[in-house]
């Protein structure tokens, strides 16, 4: 929470402008009230005092304004225009933002009122059984109260129109950040997807590229036509990746355009160009497919990754099995042998994470892992509502 009001500390020019006022305000009221006694011209410049220093400390404030009706009650003076300060203090003491100080203030203005009152009532008329000393008693205890609630009540009114304008505020920081956290968790997001694409992308184009290089090498001589064919899936696993790449950059330079959404006819190109890098791959697929344009990227994504994989650090002399299942949703189930000195997850699991954040996104679930001389990737993602 941002505190609007800061720590409430006065400022030079404000200290300034309280001392100059005070020291004018003791001059015209000691002039008015120095004739009516001793009492009333101390009660003035002590009051001058609290005016003074009212921003500084509420305590010396408090101190002084105390002090003030003491040399009033024992001189037996009362300074009646001088005690306008009063009003001010018991303002800064209503406006505090301690609890603790507004409620001192207000106990503080109550025991005012009594001290007037009683003050009227034993000293003041000289007749505390008649009707003088009573009226006097209400018409000093009604001044005191004009002076001392009437300020405590003016300082709490400016108290709560600060804590509504704290509230607002509050309220519009509090949408400013919720917006920025939900932005850095969008851009977060955006930038996780885009790493995925380019891993999905390279490391399934390079491995294709030199799963045919290799066989082109070893073909040239013997084959010429499988080394012929070897080159041209090299160009066109080249050419799609150049697109693919292309396409990714133009969303990092402007986020406003639409991410690639590649689909099913890409899990034919993508089967076709497996087959020819000399993998044996087995396809069964069951039910209908969900259109979703989600589900269609993500089966493409989950199966590239895990075809790639199987390339990379497979052993290619077994076939590859898919089996893709669309009664329930997607699932898909890719088996492949593995050389029995492989261990661990391919290369350091980037595509391993990567194929478990598109399912997690997808509202699905992934796994995979070795068992035996096997791996075994396995996903579920349910499917789209009708």
């Amino acid at each position: 929470m941002t505190d609007v009001w800061g720590d409430q500390r006065a400022t030079r020019r404000q200290l300034t402008l309280d001392i100059i006022g005070a020291v004018l305000f003791g001059l015209v009221m000691l002039a008015i009230h120095v004739s009516l006694g001793v009492g009333a011209a101390v009660a003035t410049v002590l009051l001058a005092f609290a005016l003074g220093v009212r921003r500084v400390s509420w305590q010396v404030m408090s101190l002084f304004a105390f002090a003030g009706a003491v040399s009033q009650v024992l001189g037996s003076d009362i300074a009646y225009l001088a005690n306008a300060a009063y009003a001010v203090s018991f303002f800064a003491l209503g406006s505090h933002r301690d609890a603790r100080v507004r409620r001192f203030g207000l106990a503080a203005a109550g025991v005012a009122v009594a001290g007037a009152a009683t003050y009227g009532l034993l000293r003041g008329a000289g007749d505390v059984g008649g009707f003088t000393g009573w009226a006097t008693a209400i018409g000093l205890g009604s001044i005191a109260a004009v002076f001392v609630f009437g300020g405590w009540v003016a300082g709490y009114l400016r108290w709560q129109r600060r804590q509504t304008v704290q509230a607002r505020v509050d309220a519009q920081l509090e949408v400013v950040e919720r917006r920025r956290v939900t932005e850095l968790y969008d851009i977060e997001q955006e930038r996780r997807r885009i790493a995925a694409d380019m891993h999905d992308v390279v490391a399934h184009s390079w491995a294709v590229v030199a799963a045919q290089s290799d066989g082109a090498r070893y073909a040239l001589q013997d084959n010429p036509a499988g080394a012929e064919r070897a080159l041209e899936v090299i160009g066109e696993t080249a050419r799609t990746a150049i697109t693919d790449l292309r396409t990714i950059v133009a969303q990092l330079r402007d986020p406003a355009l639409q991410p690639s959404t590649p689909g099913y006819a890409q899990q034919a190109e993508l089967i076709d160009r497996m087959r020819a890098s000399g993998m044996d791959l087995e396809v069964i697929e069951t039910g209908a497919r969900d259109e979703s344009p989600l589900i269609a990227l993500t089966a493409h994504r989950l199966l590239g990754e895990s075809l790639t994989n199987a390339l990379k650090h497979g052993d290619l002399s077994a076939p590859v099995r898919v089996a893709v299942d669309w009664t329930d949703g997607y699932r898909l189930n890719v088996t492949n042998q593995v050389n029995g000195s492989a261990t661990g997850e391919p290369s350091g699991g980037h595509g391993l994470i990567g194929m478990a954040e598109r399912t997690t996104v997808a509202g699905g679930t992934f796994c995979a892992g070795r068992e035996g001389d096997q791996w075994i990737v396995s996903a579920h993602v349910p499917g789209s509502p009708s």
